[in-house]
């Protein structure tokens, strides 16, 4: 396959995150409300990655997400996420994670025609109060709770399953093959070599990474996700943006979670630079087991998801031009963050966590 069949392969593939669309203004989006969910009030855009998505605040005081969805996005994708999320209602009521609102019709999801002609999915979110904590600082202690509330979201999904659960989305990093095609895209030499690199370590790796355990998961815990109760409160007051949901492996889920605590600023020195994330990792394994094939495991996927974020991010911002800063905002770090990884023999990466989760076979967890 030559780069440019690579390309298109990508893109048809994953079209939802490759297609331009026309956006949706958001007095259009508050008359849609109005009319079919008796909401109303003041509304402004927020920016995502795929989708138009609005914060609604009503003059009650009560506020609502609006999730408009690309005109791509597949009919089952929409349908599983909006499942999961009233399961966890349903089986765990006490997680703090959005609810389905109905439309006046008891509908979960709205189909809708809009203005520019495309067919859009819509639904409508509870609103969680909270500051995203990539808005603050965190502590260690916060970032072991994240650990902790990342594993009782793995078991309260434990025992969900959905035929929407195994799709393909491109931030799943056992798809990075997929994006082999990518390399070409990257202009700067030592980025690329780098990239290189790392997927030819990654793909060595790939059997071994598809042996390990699955079930549906957030796979995108992130500090934008994960909200806390104010600026000078690090408890955990919700959970959001479940988009990336799907079955993939738990060390994947946990690996993901730990990468966006890497710090910005990179350091030779290992204990430094690991330091945010295994706390996260302590957190979790105080609830939850870690198989000794994982946790060797996690140091190369914490590379995958950079190097896979590294890709899409090349990738889109040559077609996005007019959202390349939302794109890109984390572009300098990821390729520093890369390097470190890759300018260290794999077997060190293997090791990286092995002393740090002494709780998975002294506690007996299940999944």
């Amino acid at each position: 396959m030559n780069t440019h069949d690579g390309l298109s392969a990508i893109f048809e593939q994953y079209g939802n995150i490759s297609r331009p669309f026309t956006h949706m203004p958001p007095e259009e989006a508050l008359a849609i409300a109005r009319e079919h969910y008796g909401a109303d009030g003041d509304i402004r855009h927020l920016p995502t990655e795929k989708d138009d998505t609005f914060h609604i605040r009503c003059v009650s005081g009560r506020g609502f997400i609006m999730k408009v969805e690309h005109p791509c996005e597949p009919r089952e994708d929409v349908t599983f996420q909006t499942a999961l999320l009233d399961d966890l209602k349903e089986n765990t009521p006490d997680l703090p994670v959005p609810r389905v609102i109905r439309t006046q019709h008891d509908a979960p999801i709205l189909v809708h025609t809009d203005r520019a002609g495309q067919e859009r999915q819509i639904r409508l979110l509870s609103y969680l109060q909270g500051v995203p904590l990539d808005h603050i600082p965190t502590s260690a202690d916060g970032r072991r709770r994240i650990g902790a509330q990342l594993a009782r979201l793995r078991h309260a999904l434990a025992g969900f399953s959905h035929p929407g659960g195994d799709r393909a989305i491109i931030w799943d990093v056992r798809r990075l093959p997929d994006l082999r095609p990518l390399l070409s895209l990257i202009e700067d030499p030592l980025h690329r070599a780098c990239a290189q690199a790392a997927m030819t370590r990654f793909m060595d790796l790939l059997p071994d990474i598809r042996k390990l355990r699955t079930q549906i998961l957030h796979n995108d815990f992130n500090r934008s996700n994960i909200l806390a109760r104010a600026h000078d409160d690090e408890t955990l007051a919700g959970i959001i943006d479940f988009g990336d949901a799907l079955r993939t492996a738990i060390a994947i889920d946990v690996s993901t979670a730990m990468v966006n605590q890497l710090p910005q600023d990179v350091t030779p020195d290992a204990a430094a630079f690991l330091s945010a994330p295994r706390d996260v990792l302590h957190g979790y394994v105080e609830h939850a087991d870690l198989q000794p094939a994982e946790i060797g495991m996690l140091g190369h996927l914490l590379m995958a998801r950079l190097l896979t974020r590294a890709l899409i991010t090349t990738w889109r911002a040559g077609m996005f031009s007019e959202n390349r800063a939302y794109i890109m905002r984390h572009s300098q770090a990821t390729w520093k963050q890369l390097a470190w990884f890759i300018e260290r023999d794999a077997a060190i990466i293997s090791d990286l966590f092995v002393s740090d989760t002494p709780f998975s076979n002294r506690m007996g967890c299940k999944a």
